[in-house]
């Protein structure tokens, strides 16, 4: 019952991300930029945590949190793009070689085993459950909608009647926008301590 629940809320998130109006074209070196020199307050650590934590052990855990919660953003967009169906509930670990890869039976299976390959969100995480990641989500689409317009921008070319070397090109691109998010993020994070200390009356208020 708690997965169904879990998936439900991911299936949401999916819909209102759908929802989320990007009209103009992005400067993404500026967005980039912006998200590495953003704060994040005590209490928007304990909002990321859906306030299950007090942020003294919510920054710590979100440490490594908002990390994979923008990687599962871009995987989002990117299934969309492709016209592939929403991620579905996490499952079990495998540990699938390139022979594994290549022999699906589909276009859908191929994309789900290449996204399989590259993704450590599932039931033998060592870190996260599945229903850690539905609040970090509605988090950063709300203070930070950039970060999947970005992705979104990245994808729009995409063509929905797709073969494995489109997936693969796919898949290429958004490694390199991953990296590119991963590192503003990481700055964002390094930052927001001393950023919180010189605005804390602000931030707080």
């Amino acid at each position: 019952m708690r997965s169904a629940i879990v998936a439900c809320l991911l299936f949401v998130t999916h819909l209102n991300a759908e929802t989320i109006p990007f009209t103009s074209l992005l400067n993404i070196e500026e967005e980039l930029a912006n998200i590495s020199i953003s704060c994040l307050s005590h209490r928007d650590h304990e909002e990321i945590t859906g306030n299950t934590l007090r942020y003294g052990f919510a920054e710590t855990f979100n440490s490594i949190l908002i990390n994979h919660a923008q990687l599962l953003i871009g995987m989002i967009e990117m299934r969309a793009a492709l016209g592939m169906p929403p991620r579905g509930p996490w499952k079990r670990a495998r540990i699938l070689s390139e022979e594994d890869i290549l022999a699906a039976p589909t276009i859908e299976e191929y994309y789900e085993r290449r996204e399989e390959s590259m993704n450590s969100l599932n039931l033998d995480s060592r870190f996260f459950l599945e229903k850690n990641f539905p609040p970090v989500i509605a988090f950063l689409d709300k203070r930070f909608p950039t970060i999947r317009g970005i992705y979104r921008q990245e994808f729009r070319n995409a063509k929905k009647v797709v073969d494995r070397e489109d997936v693969d090109s796919m898949v290429h691109k958004f490694r390199q926008m991953a990296g590119r998010m991963d590192e503003a993020v990481d700055n964002m994070r390094r930052e927001s301590f001393t950023c919180y200390l010189a605005n804390k009356d602000k931030l707080e208020n």
